[in-house]
């Protein structure tokens, strides 16, 4: 009785030692995977910081552009072709130009 059960203490062995090896595959394919997004992360936030030094003067410009406009901006006055009083228009005499059928 003994051997039988030193036999199934064997398989059990082997079969836990099956499981962790491979756990151990799969922690090591995952880590694998983790290495490469960190990568792709890195190589990432590289572009969006070159993208930002460039947006970034960029968008200053323009906003200091506007701001200039906004502050050197000379204020216009209108000019009307009407007469400032009544009394120069007495002396007008509009042309009476009759409608054809």
């Amino acid at each position: 009785m003994m051997m039988g059960t030193l036999r199934d203490l064997q398989y059990a062995l082997q079969e836990k030692i099956e499981e962790l090896r491979q756990r151990d595959a799969l922690i090591d394919e995952l880590e694998l995977e983790l290495d490469q997004k960190d990568e792709l992360i890195q190589k990432l936030q590289n572009e969006l910081d070159k993208y930002r030094s460039v947006i970034r003067p960029a968008t200053q410009q323009v906003q200091s552009r506007t701001e200039l406009q906004e502050h050197h901006r000379t204020k216009r006055q209108a000019i009307s072709a009407e007469p400032a009083n009544v009394q120069q228009l007495s002396h007008v005499t509009l042309p009476n130009v009759p409608k054809s059928a």
